[in-house]
């Protein structure tokens, strides 16, 4: 994953930029890929993708989930769904309410003199 973002950097206009990510792992390990995760975070915030602050991950995988597919743990899924609701408010929010967008700047020097009641690729 990290190498198809490396890749995809390079291109212009940048892809990345404008959209919205919500970063979830789940590993065999005690910190549920978590690492993997910054790793991931901090290209995609320098590419201008809209990262939502929380992340989840999900230790211990292999023994996680029912034989349905549900997590055994009710604190985890608890935690899933309003990490999940959390990042579509965040995402409804940037779509709906335009005066609450930020100006997003790919590189330094990338600069736009759009008003900040429109979207900056406007």
């Amino acid at each position: 994953m990290k190498n198809a973002i490396d890749w995809v950097s390079r291109v212009r206009p940048q892809p990345f930029k404008t959209k919205h990510a919500l970063l979830i792992s789940s590993s065999p390990s005690m910190i549920g890929g978590n690492r993997g995760l910054w790793a991931l975070r901090v290209p995609l915030e320098h590419l201008g993708t809209r990262v939502y602050p929380d992340m989840f991950s999900l230790p211990r995988a292999y023994e996680a989930f029912t034989e349905d597919g549900r997590l055994t743990h009710p604190g985890s899924h608890e935690r899933l769904a309003d990490t999940i609701c959390g990042f579509m408010r965040l995402v409804r929010a940037d779509v709906e309410f335009v005066c609450l967008q930020r100006r997003w700047y790919e590189f330094p020097g990338d600069r736009t003199n759009a008003p900040v009641t429109h979207r900056t690729e406007d």
